[in-house]
């Protein structure tokens, strides 16, 4: 008796604890630094309790935005804790004065005043100190953003030592510079001045108010604490179309700024006291406390950085990094747009890792001097869209491919491959052997099977796989004469494709390459064209066999984006699989088409295509998906028209935007959790899962 209790008691111990463990998992996906910190911490020799105190600490740490840890730089601790939207668009939340009410504010003044820098204009960055790793590269001096900065914080604490003010010229500033550089004074004031000149862009939310003080009749000035000299200044606010200002009064050449709260009196002297004034600015110090101090009436406008950067990826390079935030921050942050979040995760998060793979891709093909790029479907849609967009001079092809179609014509060749994705990997269905034939569309192979005992009714098991698989050996003739004419299609449309040219490179997501490998085998080998196929994919990490594809990797067939076992590997092992990683940056790719499923001959002897039901009620969403990616490329590259080499996005920061959101389950479940999803070959239509459902199932294992 006694050994029954002490058994049911250690079985309900047991029991307990896989509870308790289960909760705690469940915890940890919730936000990426949790999870990471939580794993790479447990011990099963520690108590469950101090475990749980441990999963508290950090959860808290979470909610209150600060992580201390001895193994996270401070950007990695912002990622872990910045937060994204989940319930609404970003660009709804950030709530700006609407322009029915400024305008009511207009009506009471006779002056209305600007803030230029963050208000009138907008730098392309999320700092306007890297404006100076822009003026650094053209003098070649790779220290130049320390020497600036230094240099201008001496020259501010000569000027107030000498005058009481802290304004200075950017020729004290490069005065100050000689002392780390001996460069040419004047040029590089002219490269500095050129630089701002040429990235400064209008505001559009400012660019309507503007408008409508000027449609009211009201006098309009702009008021700035700046180093640049007025010249300059006139120029850029000329350039964005702000080109009735009657006056422009700068900081350094008035020789106080509005901070010290001398600049605002100096305006009300010039421009009349008995006027009425209203100042629009983003400091509150200065534009908002200041001004109302001199008798102006204020409305501050937020900065659009300060509100966009707790939302953002922060542990990128210096300068990608600051140029994705201010690029992303501008759109959505200014007050000007009001867009949905199917647009925002487009342009947000999967704009930057398409323009990134697009120029990477452009650089291999000039290395490697490939002739045509064939963009695999349905994953190649949006890519090549935007490849056009920057090469449109360039031979690309948007061709039918998928893991059906590449299964049925390499299974001659790949004869496990297709074993597996139609039979073994249908093992835990339990499918009839019925099922199992119409989804190969081999019917005529039941008479083999049914002679062997494997009737229509038989239910497919592990027992009895390698039983079916030898009836299909012994047969296999059967499965040539059925695929033959897909076969023949298909060589036919590559011929097509293919035409004259000597080599192409096909591009896909990832993630074993298999896409890539099955039509490298088919030109090559099987069709022998005169055509040499190489492959690019964003990313090389599968799940079954993490070096399938070492040797086209290490002789360069193959190339990764993103990270692979030769590229980036810290990458690659942060890349969780299993919490469907891979699956939400395919959605970053999404197209509004219905899936490929085989090539066919028509009646007049050429190729045909027959495609899988429409997912019609996803097409809406990733239209919107894409805009958001085609906005953002038009954006960035309109932005850095003039240092194309800021196009160079590294496959290490792309990953990092991607992963910034795919670690987020949350988000992904908010918007695409009704998106139908087929993750197998051979699977009707009508058996399809939601993306939610395929998370619960995915987590639950």
């Amino acid at each position: 008796m006694g050994s029954r209790v002490l058994l049911f008691y250690r079985r309900k111990k047991r029991g307990f604890k896989r509870r308790v463990d289960r909760f705690l998992s469940r915890l940890t996906m919730h936000n990426r630094m949790i999870t990471e910190a939580y794993y790479r911490e447990k011990n099963l020799d520690i108590g469950l309790l101090r475990r749980g105190i441990y999963l508290l600490l950090l959860c808290l740490a979470s909610v209150v935005g600060k992580v201390y840890h001895h193994r996270a730089a401070p950007q990695e601790r912002r990622d872990y804790t910045n937060r994204i939207y989940v319930l609404a668009p970003e660009s709804r939340r950030h709530k700006h004065v609407s322009y029915t009410a400024m305008a009511k504010k207009m009506l009471l003044c006779d002056v209305v005043s600007f803030d230029v820098f963050d208000t009138l204009l907008l730098r392309p960055f999320d700092n306007p100190r890297t404006v100076f790793y822009l003026v650094g590269e053209k003098l070649h001096c790779p220290s130049f953003t320390r020497y600036r900065i230094l240099a201008e914080k001496q020259a501010r604490q000569e000027a107030m030592e000498k005058t009481g003010f802290n304004e200075v010229s950017l020729l004290d500033i490069y005065q100050k510079m000689q002392r780390y550089v001996a460069f040419d004074i004047r040029r590089a004031i002219e490269l500095e001045e050129e630089t701002e000149l040429s990235i400064l862009q209008a505001n559009p939310y400012m660019k309507q108010l503007y408008e409508t003080a000027l449609n009211l009749g009201k006098t309009v000035i702009a008021v700035s604490d700046m180093y640049l000299p007025t010249e300059v200044i006139e120029r850029a606010l000329h350039k964005n179309g702000y080109t009735q200002i009657s006056n422009v009064f700068i900081s350094q050449e008035c020789g106080f700024s509005k901070r010290s709260g001398k600049l605002f009196p100096y305006v009300r002297e010039q421009m009349g006291e008995e006027k009425r004034y209203l100042h629009i600015g983003d400091n509150f110090a200065a534009d908002v406390r200041k001004a109302r101090e001199a008798g102006f009436e204020v409305q501050q406008y937020r900065n659009v950085n300060q509100l966009g950067n707790p939302h953002r990826c922060a542990d990128l390079t210096a300068l990608i990094g600051s140029a994705y935030r201010g690029i992303v921050n501008n759109r959505l942050c200014c007050g000007a747009y009001r867009e949905n979040q199917y647009f925002e995760y487009g342009y947000t998060y999967a704009g930057f890792y398409v323009l990134g793979y697009c120029v990477w891709i452009h650089e291999r093909v000039k290395a490697k001097g490939i002739e045509k790029l064939l963009f695999l479907s349905r994953d190649g849609d949006i890519l090549q869209k935007v490849y056009q967009k920057l090469y449109p001079e360039e031979k690309t092809d948007y061709v039918y491919w998928s893991r059906a179609a590449a299964t049925r014509l390499t299974a001659g060749y790949f004869r496990n491959e297709f074993f597996l994705r139609y039979i073994k990997y249908k093992i835990s269905k339990k499918i009839t052997m019925q099922q199992m034939l119409a989804a190969m569309e081999l019917p005529q192979m039941q008479p083999f099977l049914s002679e062997d005992g494997f009737l229509p009714g038989t239910v497919l098991t592990k027992e009895n796989y390698e039983d079916i698989v030898a009836v299909f050996l012994a047969n296999w003739q059967v499965v040539e004469e059925a695929y033959a004419s897909s076969y023949q299609a298909a060589q036919l449309y590559y011929s097509e494709k293919l035409k004259g040219v000597r080599s192409a490179a096909a591009v896909d997501v990832g993630w074993a390459a298999s896409g890539v490998s099955a039509l490298k085998v088919l030109v090559e080998d099987l069709w022998r064209m005169d055509c040499k196929i190489y492959g690019f994919v964003s990313g090389a990490n599968y799940l079954h066999d993490q070096n399938i594809i070492e040797a086209p990797l290490t002789n360069g067939d193959i190339e990764s984006y993103m990270f692979s076992q030769q590229k980036n590997r810290e990458l690659k092992r942060q890349h969780r699989v299993g919490q469907l990683y891979s699956v939400f940056i395919e959605m970053m790719l999404a197209s509004p088409s219905p899936s490929f499923m085989q090539y066919e001959l028509d009646a007049t002897g050429a190729p045909a295509f027959r495609f899988d039901l429409p997912e019609t009620e996803g097409y809406e969403m990733i239209q919107e998906l894409q805009r958001g990616i085609l906005q953002f490329v038009d954006d960035y590259t309109s932005a850095f028209q003039n240092y194309p080499y800021l196009y160079r996005i590294s496959g290490e920061d792309a990953y990092h935007v991607c992963r910034f959101i795919i670690s987020r389950p949350d988000y992904f479940r908010n918007l695409f959790g009704d998106y139908p999803v087929n993750r197998a070959v051979g699977t009707s239509s009508y058996e399809m899962e939601t993306l939610e459902q395929l998370m619960d199932r995915e987590y639950q294992n």
